[in-house]
């Protein structure tokens, strides 16, 4: 347990520490494809360490009682994950990194973005909350709960950066999108049309989202639905 709470540490420090005030300091001493090459590898293996850590942990009591229900509401809510997930990742999103660019090849926001501009990280965080979820022990806290914590975080901190670093077009992105997801859809300011989300993008979502409840069972011993 003090190992995969070491990890989850070192992994939530390493980035939001260089997203509140050390990343424009490093990069000008060794330059940003230097930067984005280490801290990249270090991401990955401070991730494969929380994983390795969280594997060898033991879970734990149980900190709240799960049913039936909740496995299928979350079946399904992760049909959203998935779609946040693929569209945000297929999408050129202001949000991401170098997304500069995506903010000068358009001027009005639809597709994913009328649901959030952090569709990516919604998507984790939405993934991590649904896990945690059904495995209500100390042990997932930990882990879904950094994972949660970070995309959710994570983003803000970022959102604060771009705001600094774009200015007007940045803010532009922002008055026409929400942060929170569906905020802009029920107050108004954003339409979703399923044309501008991709319907092929939907089609991914949907058949990757059949197939991790197909293998789930089978890949990680635990159904995904309670039958």
């Amino acid at each position: 347990m003090a190992e995969l709470a070491l990890a989850a540490f070192v992994f939530l420090a390493m980035h939001i520490l260089p997203a509140i005030s050390a990343r424009e300091w490093v990069i000008r001493k060794i330059g940003d494809p230097v930067y984005m090459g280490l801290f990249s590898f270090a991401s990955i293996l401070s991730l494969a360490w929380m994983v390795s850590a969280y594997r060898g942990a033991p879970a734990g009591d149980l900190l709240w009682v799960t049913g039936a229900g909740l496995r299928w509401a979350t079946a399904l809510l992760m049909a959203l994950a998935f779609v946040l997930v693929v569209a945000g990742a297929t999408t050129r999103n202001p949000s991401m990194i170098r997304g500069e660019d995506a903010l000068k090849a358009s001027e009005s926001w639809g597709g994913i973005f009328a649901i959030t501009r952090h569709p990516l990280m919604w998507g984790i965080a939405l993934w991590a909350i649904l896990h945690l979820a059904n495995r209500p022990n100390i042990t997932s806290l930990l882990f879904f709960g950094t994972l949660a914590l970070l995309a959710i975080v994570g983003s803000k901190l970022q959102e604060k950066r771009k705001r600094h670093e774009l200015g007007a077009a940045w803010e532009s992105f922002e008055n026409q999108t929400s942060f929170v997801p569906f905020a802009a859809l029920l107050s108004g300011k954003a339409k979703l049309h399923l044309k501008e989300l991709g319907g092929w993008r939907l089609a991914a979502a949907i058949a990757l989202w059949a197939v991790a409840l197909f293998v789930h069972g089978h890949i990680l011993g635990v159904p995904a639905l309670p039958l």
